[in-house]
């Protein structure tokens, strides 16, 4: 009788291992079939303009969940072939189509294995610009120096001068508060000391007749008794005698000073070389421009310091911020370097919530190998802190990348790129983190507090050698690890 039970209980144990391995079956068998629902829900793509012309176009593809396990096959739908079709795991894709305003259908394919593939299409119109833009120096026939890094003149020549093109302006009030200017320093051992440059088309001096720079010359640095001017002339430069082509106006210079001076060669008295009889303005031969201070043949000293050197037609774009500026959409930092991080400057937004919506950020992980883990990028020209001294980002620290004991905090630090040992001219904001959410910080190095390396005592703004920006998670010298996202960098007033 017991060995009956016995037998009878073991067969309805299998009994119900069968119908187990029934249901089993049943359930797998659906979830193949569950792709829109299930693992490839929720297909969709942003399309985002990449370059000024409209023509370049880059694709973020996105699912649910986006988790790396598909593959995405975008057709920017240009050509027959396959040549404007590429693959990604989630990063942005991007294509350049012809220089033509078309619509292009764009689709994107969504591929995971054992799935059954799912697409989306959507037109994008490309509306090519080709209109110049009025401040190109190529489009506008603009010449320009400011000496911040902005012009378009290539290369100064200094005769018989001590020449400095990236002076930290020594006076900087009155009408020329910039970082930077050009240093012409006439010591009087050269006779016919100048300053010069050629440039290439010639000057076409009938529609475009006008010289404007600033100018200040300091008292304390003039020797002799030669008049306070300054002469602009223009030459021929291919000439083996550039100077028997010559035409010139010449200008007061009141001392002590920043002044604009302006040379009109349609409008002004103008002194031509003896054997020359044609009006400036009637002339095609013209390709170089000299500054001469004090005036020819002597050996009298004279320091002047010169800036915001313009001619033709447009308008002079003065120093702008936007070279420190990142949205991480494709049109940003040229070249951003990581020590000790992985990085990944083209990451589809994890936190797609709150104030940060955008399709791409930066990722960076330190997973505690690097001692003094960082992210940065140089700029050219040097920041200007007088007059642009905050930087603005976007931040999310997701509190399960944390390792360790470390502060939750980000380091903001400028240095100088040029440097053997850059971190030697350091100076630094330091802002706490809130973590598991996006916020926006303001590193404002007028009004915040800073801290300089040991050696460093110049402020912040009272610096024109700031060259880099470097970003660093947690803290100094440690093994910990943290994962952040960062977004919308700008560098502002």
């Amino acid at each position: 009788m017991l060995n009956y039970k016995f037998r009878k209980m073991k067969l309805f144990k299998n009994a119900v291992y069968v119908l187990g391995l029934l249901l089993l079956s049943i359930t797998t068998s659906c979830n193949n079939d569950d792709d829109i629902s299930g693992i490839i829900g929720g297909l969709d793509f942003v399309i985002a303009d990449l370059n000024a012309e409209g023509n370049k176009i880059g694709v973020l593809p996105s699912t649910v969940p986006g988790d790396n396990r598909i593959v995405y096959t975008v057709d920017f739908g240009a050509v027959a072939d396959d040549t404007d079709m590429f693959q990604t795991s989630g990063p942005m894709v991007s294509y350049t189509y012809p220089d033509e305003s078309v619509t292009y259908t764009i689709t994107v394919t969504a591929a995971l294995p054992g799935r059954a593939d799912v697409s989306i299409a959507k037109e994008h119109t490309v509306i090519f610009a080709t209109e110049p833009d009025p401040t190109d120096p190529v489009e506008s026939n603009l010449i320009f120096d400011d000496f911040e890094g902005n012009g378009n003149i290539d290369t100064w020549f200094g005769d018989g001068i001590i020449l400095n093109t990236s002076l930290a302006n020594p006076h900087s009030e009155s009408i020329n508060t910039s970082a930077t200017v050009l240093e012409y320093v006439d010591d009087g051992s050269g006779a016919y000391a100048n300053l010069r440059f050629d440039t290439t088309p010639n000057f076409d001096l009938s529609v475009d007749n006008t010289f404007t720079i600033k100018i200040y010359v300091p008292s304390s640095s003039i020797t002799g008794a030669q008049p306070n001017q300054i002469s602009l002339k223009l030459q021929d430069g291919t000439s083996g005698e550039p100077w028997t082509t010559q035409t010139e106006i010449i200008k007061t210079v009141v001392l002590d000073e920043w002044q604009e001076l302006t040379f009109d060669f349609a409008n002004d008295e103008y002194i031509n070389w003896e054997t020359i009889t044609d009006a400036p303005t009637d002339r095609t031969d013209l390709n170089r421009v000299v500054l001469q201070l004090n005036s020819e043949n002597n050996s009298d000293s004279v320091t002047a310091y010169i800036d915001d050197f313009s001619y033709g037609s447009g308008s002079v774009p003065g120093p702008t911020a936007a070279y420190a500026d990142d949205d991480f959409e494709g049109d940003g930092i040229s070249t951003w370097f990581a020590d000790g991080v992985i990085m990944n400057t083209s990451f589809a937004n994890p936190y797609s919530e709150g104030i940060n919506t955008s399709a791409t950020v930066l990722e960076y992980i330190d997973d505690g190998s690097g001692a003094y883990a960082n992210v940065r990028f140089d700029v050219d020209p040097n920041f200007d802190m007088s007059e642009d001294n905050k930087f603005t980002l976007k931040i999310y620290v997701p509190s399960s990348s944390i390792t360790g004991s470390q502060t939750n905090q980000i380091s903001l630090k400028l240095q100088d790129n040029t440097s053997g040992e850059p971190w030697t001219t350091q100076t630094e904001i330091i802002k706490t983190l809130v973590l598991d959410e996006w916020q926006e910080l303001t590193f404002d190095f007028a009004n915040d507090d800073y801290i300089n390396w040991a050696t460093v005592t110049d402020a912040p703004t009272d610096r024109a050698d700031l060259s880099r920006v470097v970003f660093q998670l947690n803290g100094e010298n440690n093994s910990d690890a943290v994962t952040a996202y960062i977004d919308d960098i700008t560098y502002h007033d």
